[in-house]
């Protein structure tokens, strides 16, 4: 008879409790945008509105997320029995749900908030460049902000295997290459100017074409998984 397979079962428990966390993550951050506005309203000033305003914050708690997926959710599946393999494509495939799941939530706010700016008067900044901005399409921004959000994810995935597996002063080494593939991302997508660092190193793809970014992020969050899928393959697991 042929055995289950594990790995659903991983990502569908992960996914489910990590989901649950941003929930409450998009209540506070909803009541801080309500709060922003009626501020700014007073000031007569504008705010970002919810899609880019919530893109930081969101980038941080997936952050936190990936490097929590470690010590709550890896450490433990493994001593109860589950392969290094299971946990590892589980965690995966919660990864890339909750990343969707963070970006749909926040298109639908967005929309919710652009309705009640149709009937009413909401101080909203409307001239903006950011490459998360709808006046690019909203499947592209959607696209663009889920691959940014899922990179983050995944480099706090790193950031905790780093420290699982080799300790605190070895960490440090990974929290430094965790700020250099964020760096390249943000390099990518337009965030940060490498090329003022490194004078060979081009201007931002993104300013060039947004196809030659969405394949960057994507190299990166690839190179990103198979380098924590070696460095979990064989990690000892602490009781």
């Amino acid at each position: 008879m042929k055995q289950d397979q594990v790995y659903p079962k991983i990502a569908r428990g992960t996914f489910h409790e990590q989901f649950k966390w941003s929930l409450w993550f998009f209540g506070f951050l909803t009541a801080a945008h309500i709060i922003g506005l009626i501020i700014v309203n007073i000031t007569d000033e504008q705010l970002l509105g919810f899609f880019v305003f919530s893109t930081h914050s969101v980038s941080i708690f997936l952050l936190v997320c990936g490097i929590i997926s470690v010590y709550v959710f890896m450490g433990l599946f493994v001593q109860q029995g589950v392969t290094r393999k299971d946990s590892y494509l589980g965690i995966a495939i919660a990864a890339l749900a909750l990343t969707f799941a963070v970006t749909l939530i926040s298109l639908v706010l967005n929309a919710i908030e652009q309705l009640i700016a149709g009937s009413m008067s909401l101080p909203l900044e409307t001239d903006v460049t950011n490459m998360f901005e709808p006046a690019a399409g909203w499947f592209a921004a959607a696209c663009y902000y889920y691959l940014n959000m899922l990179t983050y994810y995944l480099v706090g995935w790193f950031i905790g295997v780093g420290y699982y597996r080799y300790g605190w002063l070895i960490g440090f080494v990974f929290v430094a290459l965790a700020i250099l593939a964020i760096s390249i991302n943000g390099y990518f997508w337009g965030d940060a100017d490498l090329s003022s660092i490194i004078p060979l190193i081009p201007h931002s793809p993104a300013d060039a074409s947004p196809v030659i970014a969405v394949i960057g992020s994507l190299i990166l969050n690839t190179a990103l998984l198979i380098s924590i899928r070696l460095l979990t393959k064989r990690m000892a697991i602490k009781l």
